[in-house]
């Protein structure tokens, strides 16, 4: 361990027995040496690696861009959103700095700031990817070590229990009816079919049956990696009959990419609505919490949400490939029917494929 530039950096000298102690006391006394005058060992033994032609990337962005296609796209259904945490608060500060000069301060100063900036939770997501990349790198023999090994959380996470009141969904509700295109329609949808918030956003045309009135998420579509069918109710035909088709994708404002960058939206919602403290993950809660409250079963409910485990686990999940698509049309349209009723409203409007 040694100082260059007042940047605490370290080097690997070798493998016992491979290279004595008394060879390893002359290449350390060496690397003072260097530090002494300015010069960095490790960073000329990894240059000097790069230089081999081994083709390890040499700045944070590559290293990145290399991790997230031979990683994470193979390995990890949600490897859109570790790009997305890469991109906003990894690249925005490290993009051009060689991966090798990255130290354990480096990260603790930028959890620090993400933490300062009311973002506590998404802190410890950096973290988690932050340690996922950094493993990487050694492994692949991009880095001799990982600067993240030992660094707590930043935030001790609590179970979420927050869901809105009915009260509270007519507020909102409210708001979304007078919304720019497309968010307002899309956090409906997301209230009214239970599924999550980048589920709704990449909803593609082709996916939709509206003869049928079925939502097909295909395997590579949903976090759980398993195809999901989401009957619509009559509210949510009718919520999609408001959409423009312009393109692949249903909510999409290019034509040709699905929407992204709800905060903005989410912001505007919580000052008009005066509803706060919630996120909008929190609709799949009140989802899930009010089919519950009209007496739709348990393992119903998880079906609805494709959840991976819960009620149904074990053997009997082994065994039991029943859809339930029936009681999930049922539970559905119940929950749908609830909204109706808080809201005071009748839907009569119903979209069929007729109209389309």
């Amino acid at each position: 361990m040694y100082r260059v530039n007042g940047r605490q950096r370290r080097l690997t000298l070798g493998k016992y027995p491979a290279i004595s102690l008394a060879d390893a006391r002359d290449l350390a006394r060496t690397a003072l040496t260097k530090a002494a005058k300015g010069i960095d060992a490790a960073g000329e033994k990894q240059g000097t690696r790069l230089a081999i032609g081994r083709g390890q990337p040499q700045t944070v962005r590559q290293a990145v861009d290399e991790f997230i296609e031979r990683h994470a796209k193979p390995n990890n259904r949600s490897w859109r959103e570790s790009a997305r945490i890469f991109d906003r608060y990894v690249l925005a500060a490290w993009s051009k700095r060689p991966a090798a000069d990255i130290a354990r301060r480096d990260i603790i100063v930028l959890l620090d700031a993400i933490v300062d900036r009311g973002s506590p939770y998404m802190a410890n997501r950096v973290l988690a990817a932050l340690r996922k990349f950094f493993n990487w790198c050694v492994e692949r023999d991009i880095l001799t070590a990982s600067p993240v090994v030992k660094i707590p959380k930043p935030t001790k996470e609590v179970a979420r229990e927050r869901i809105l009141t009915d009260a509270e969904i007519i507020a909102v509700w409210n708001v979304w009816d007078d919304m720019d295109w497309p968010f307002g329609l899309a956090m409906k949808l997301m209230l009214v079919t239970a599924q999550r918030r980048e589920e709704v956003a990449r909803m593609r045309w082709e996916d939709l049956d509206f003869e049928n009135a079925l939502w097909t998420l295909p395997r590579e579509a949903t976090k759980s990696d398993r195809a999901h069918d989401v009957p619509l109710s009559e509210l949510a035909l009718e919520i999609l009959g408001h959409v423009p088709h312009t393109g692949e994708y249903v909510f999409t404002t290019t034509g040709n990419t699905p929407i992204s960058g709800f905060s903005r939206a989410k912001k505007r919602c919580d000052e008009q609505s005066g509803v706060a403290n919630w996120r909008l993950h929190d609709l799949r809660r009140t989802a899930a919490s009010g089919m519950a409250r009209i007496g739709i079963a348990p393992h119903v409910v998880e079906k609805v949400l494709n959840h991976a485990s819960g009620t149904i686990s074990g053997v009997a999940a082994v065994y039991n490939r029943h859809g339930y698509a029936d009681e999930k049309r049922r539970a559905l349209a119940a929950r749908a029917k609830a909204i109706e009723d808080f809201l005071g409203t009748e839907k009569t409007d119903v979209v069929s494929i007729g109209q389309r």
